[in-house]
């Protein structure tokens, strides 16, 4: 199982248009939750200026992935399980998005029943950059 904690750091190209590329994966995000009933948070890279792409194909993906915490009750049918998760998470991929004709896995960490004070408890211990999607 991947440890996304501790992630083998990739050679990346920067991009150098972060907050073109902040609001593209904003508006694709906003257009995929419209329908869900959930609580969803942007995290990781596209939060942080060090969105990219990657010198060589990792873990077949070219570039930066947009990771997004989510609360929700049912799980849509469309997203694909993956084989990652933690105490209080399980990762999905619920699409991809071209960006600089690179394709950017957007995956999602779906918080466990009765686990949601544990997520917002490491939001704080990682030290993560959190915007609310919706």
């Amino acid at each position: 199982m991947k440890d996304l904690y501790k992630k083998e750091k990739q050679k990346k190209i920067i991009y150098d248009n972060q907050k073109e590329i902040h609001d593209q994966i904003f508006y694709y995000l906003k257009t995929l939750f419209k329908e869900i009933n959930c609580e969803a948070y942007l995290v990781g890279s596209s939060t942080t200026g060090k969105f990219g792409k990657y010198n060589e194909i990792h873990n077949d993906q070219g570039g930066s992935d947009i990771d997004v915490v989510v609360f929700l009750e049912e799980i849509p049918s469309t997203w694909k399980k993956l084989d990652t998760e933690r105490d209080w998470w399980n990762l999905y991929r619920m699409g991809e998005l071209k960006i600089n004709n690179t394709i950017h896995f957007a995956d999602a960490m779906i918080v466990k029943k009765d686990k949601e004070n544990v997520a917002i408890k490491k939001f704080k211990e990682l030290g993560w950059n959190v915007e609310k999607i919706k």
